[in-house]
């Protein structure tokens, strides 16, 4: 916790969650990596396949937990006079002071809070209905320690490191009184992918690199039965290089979906604020680049087997 004008920030504990997350992260890409290699050098078409899928999961997982991480990292809870500002990435809520009906620790409540369904240290998110009636949203790395913050909308979970101080906080800001509240603000990350959407630069880009993967998968699916070998590559001389399994052209559309969503998310950071539209723009014209390109090298392929 540290004070700032007029206003009180706390922290979530971040500590044991960051190396959670970041520990998964670091292993999900070794395993993707160490995937992609074993299918390179794979002879048998069905181990092929089973080597493509630590890849494939670690493309999915890995851009979710690093959001993750660096949504823990910039967590936090914000007392004023005016309201309570609560922020988790790009999940943004402000709540006027006079909309709090009360804040309570969640295992003082009866009946319980039902805690969402997945969550990890550093991770506790999510949506669940309370028992009695309404809503609670929890923006928390921890489950133990819980704070409860009702209002008449839904109610909010929130996991302050020193949850007294918290709690002694907003009692001595509330026996204050509100002068000025604060605005009502509610920010969720669908409110970015929107703005984003609205775009036609941005949509356009977006489109051509999933249609174009979209082909490329398509094509190289289809073509796969038709062909036992496929030649990868070209000699100093200009001949063919040497002849590969046909399932082995599948690497492409996998490696392809890897530059696209790895552009499509760096450039989403990007476009949070309004001075680095132009990075953006420039890691969704890679992602809508890359597809084509190898689009263009599986077509010249099936044309030279």
């Amino acid at each position: 916790m540290h004070s700032v004008t007029d206003s009180i920030v706390f922290h979530p504990p971040r500590t044991l969650g960051l190396a959670i997350h970041s520990l998964i992260v670091i292993l999900l890409i070794m395993l993707g990596v160490w995937g992609l290699w074993q299918a390179v050098n794979a002879d048998i078409s069905p181990v092929f396949l089973v080597y493509l899928l630590p890849a494939l999961l670690g493309g999915v997982l890995v851009p979710i937990l690093t959001y993750r991480v660096y949504a823990l990292y910039g967590a936090y809870y914000e007392l004023e006079r005016g309201g309570i500002r609560l922020r988790w990435g790009l999940r943004i809520e402000h709540i006027p002071m006079d909309f709090v009906e009360w804040i309570h620790p969640a295992n003082d409540l009866d009946p319980a809070v039902p805690l969402p369904f997945l969550r990890l240290p550093g991770g506790v998110l999510g949506t669940r209905n309370l028992p009695a009636g309404g809503e609670v949203e929890f923006m928390a790395s921890t489950a133990r320690d819980l704070l409860v913050i009702a209002t008449p909308n839904r109610a909010y979970a929130v996991s302050p490191a020193d949850r007294e101080s918290f709690l002694a906080a907003y009692q001595s800001l509330a026996e204050l009184g509100t002068i000025t509240p604060i605005a009502t603000r509610s920010v969720h990350p669908t409110f970015l992918v929107n703005r984003i959407w609205t775009s036609r630069l941005a949509r356009s880009l977006l489109l051509i690199g999933f249609i174009a993967g979209i082909a490329l998968l398509a094509l190289v699916v289809i073509s796969i039965p038709s062909h036992d070998q496929f030649f990868m590559g070209f000699r100093p001389t200009g001949e063919p290089g040497d002849p590969v399994q046909a399932v082995r052209l599948m690497l492409l559309p996998v490696l392809s979906w890897f530059f696209y969503m790895f552009n499509l998310f760096l450039g989403i950071f990007f476009y949070r604020n309004d001075g680095s539209h132009f990075l953006a723009y420039m890691m969704w014209t890679v992602g809508a680049l890359m597809p084509l390109l190898f689009l263009v090298g599986v077509i010249f392929i099936l044309q030279s087997a």
